[in-house]
Order: structure tokens, then C-alpha cells, then sequence
């Protein structure tokens, strides 16, 4: 794998930019580059031992997640996808035997989907090699750096979510 080098990214610093956030903005550039490569994918999925696409990755996250079934336009709602594009991924997923779906009980006409045991350890087996990169790819850092680290990234993905879910006046 190459490094990711700031000349990757024309544009993202130099005058007229404050700096720190020109680096942030260039560090997390690299970063979701990094994180989307399908080969990144692949070898987490081999490690694994698990055939399934990105988009069956996130489904079963989060019923994994949720520690519960879920009713499919909840599943799209979480997922940030139209209601349909999670009925076709987990028609697939039900033929894979991964998960299962049942009626549910407070609205009969609703379906909920829920993990199967063969689901439930595909997503083990999923996050058990993440854990595993993750540690190889972290080795070199201290502890006290790897949770400083843990704690800005969650600190940040909170302050995305609430500005995302903010009202935004369009200013012109």
C-alpha cells in the first residue's frame, strides 16, 4: 500500500486557510480514502472468512449493533438508505440464511428483521479481524495515544451527527 502523501490533495492548505483545519481537513481526506479501499475490505472479509458486500457489512452491523430486530423502514432510517435498497439487501442476506424476518408484534402489517446465530457469528468473525488490524495497524502507538485518539474520533463523529441533524439556515 502507498503512503498518502499531502500533494495527494492539491488545494487543501496554503494561504488563506487556517491551518489546523486545513490539516484535518487533508488528514481525514487520506483517512476515508485509506478506510474505502476495497482491498481494505477484502482482507478484513478474508481474515474473516466471510463473503458479503459493503452494503451487507452495514446491515448487519447495525442489527448487530442494536442487539435486537428491527423493522425494515427503522433498518433504512439508521442506515441512511431508501426503505427499498434495505428490503433487496436483506431479501439477499434471509437467502444467505444470515438473517430473519418476523412479523411484528405491535403491527402486524410491519416486518422486523433480525440477525440469525450464522449472522450473529459472521459479524463476530467481522469485528474479531477488524480488532485484529486495527491492533496491527496501532502497534507503534501507547495506550494513552490510542485512546486520546478513540476519544477525539468519537468526540467528532458526535459533533458531525448533531450538526448534520441541526436546522441550517442556506445563507447566500
Amino acid at each position: 500500500m502507498s503512503a498518502v502523501r499531502e500533494d495527494d490533495f492539491p488545494g487543501t492548505a496554503g494561504p488563506g486557510r487556517e491551518e489546523p483545519v486545513a490539516d484535518l481537513e487533508s488528514a481525514l481526506r487520506s483517512l476515508f480514502r485509506v478506510l474505502k479501499q476495497s482491498r481494505l475490505h477484502a482482507l478484513l472479509l478474508g481474515r474473516a472468512q466471510t463473503d458479503l458486500d459493503r452494503a451487507g457489512v452495514e446491515l448487519l452491523y447495525a442489527l448487530y449493533a442494536q442487539d435486537a430486530s428491527l423493522r425494515l423502514t427503522d433498518l433504512a432510517e439508521r442506515l441512511r438508505i431508501d426503505a427499498p435498497a434495505v428490503t433487496r439487501k436483506a431479501q439477499q442476506l434471509e437467502r444467505a440464511g444470515l438473517v430473519g424476518r418476523t412479523r411484528d408484534q405491535a403491527d402486524g402489517r410491519a416486518t422486523r428483521l433480525g440477525l440469525t446465530a450464522p449472522g450473529r457469528a459472521a459479524m463476530d468473525r467481522i469485528l474479531a479481524a477488524r480488532r485484529v488490524w486495527l491492533t496491527e495497524v496501532l502497534g507503534g502507538w501507547s495506550a494513552a495515544d490510542q485512546a486520546e485518539f478513540a476519544r477525539l474520533v468519537r468526540r467528532f463523529a458526535g459533533d458531525v451527527d448533531r450538526h448534520l441533524e441541526a436546522p441550517h439556515v442556506c445563507e447566500s
